[in-house]
């Protein structure tokens, strides 16, 4: 919600962001699936201005996309397009890990920080692009698969990351201002859905049914 409208979006193959004024009843305008043409199209985040959300594409390769549009008009602003980046390259793997975050209804969505909008999920990486200009601010690998999307508190950025044979499920905490790794912590379990901040407390669950609240952070 921004200035008494609803943005929210209306799923593939559809129109997409519809903002929604909630005392008009009436929709300000519509964003055509075509000018995309993404399989996936993430919640969606505002700043000033500009609304911001993520796609992802499994066909040929982790496609992974970053837009900007006036949410006034409707009008692009920017647009970045990266190819997903893994430690290993299978694309069975890459299409099972997309269709289990089609499964998380946060999957792609983007949180915002000052001048950043940051996006966790899709493949391995973090990335923070200019809130303005779309340029890529900076952009954090890590060994496995990120699992959720971020949450962001007092400059810190919290989300998961998958396990494997060799690294276990961890919650990350990353510097927003530059990708820093702060601290992480081993889970039992990936966390799927972006961790809550309450007070000082941090609390996610995980897939293996364990709740974690966090009463200290370092």
């Amino acid at each position: 919600m921004a200035d008494d409208i609803m943005y929210y979006g209306t799923g593939p193959r559809t129109q997409l962001i519809g903002p929604f004024d909630i005392h008009k009843r009436e929709f300000l305008w519509w964003l055509d699936y075509y000018d995309i043409e993404a399989t996936w199209y993430s919640f969606s985040a505002i700043r000033g201005d500009l609304i911001y959300m993520g796609t992802a594409d499994p066909f040929g390769g982790m496609l992974l996309g970053y837009h900007a549009y006036n949410r006034h008009s409707g009008e692009l602003v920017w647009r970045q397009y990266k190819e997903g980046l893994f430690k290993y390259r299978d694309p069975q793997a890459e299409w099972e890990y997309f269709w289990r975050n089609v499964d998380v209804l946060d999957f792609m969505a983007p949180t915002v920080w000052k001048d950043l909008v940051i996006f966790t999920g899709g493949d391995c990486t973090a990335r923070a692009f200019d809130a303005n200009t779309g340029r890529l601010r900076w952009e954090q690998v890590f060994d496995t698969p990120v699992s959720s999307a971020p949450t962001l508190a007092a400059g810190r950025v919290y989300f998961g990351l998958m396990g494997d044979d060799f690294n276990p499920p961890r919650l990350m905490c990353i510097s927003a201002g530059n990708g820093r790794t702060l601290w992480q912590m081993e889970t039992e379990g990936s966390i799927l859905s972006a961790p809550v901040i309450a007070g000082k407390r941090v609390i996610f669950g995980t897939d293996q049914n364990i709740f974690y609240v966090l009463e200290q952070v370092f």
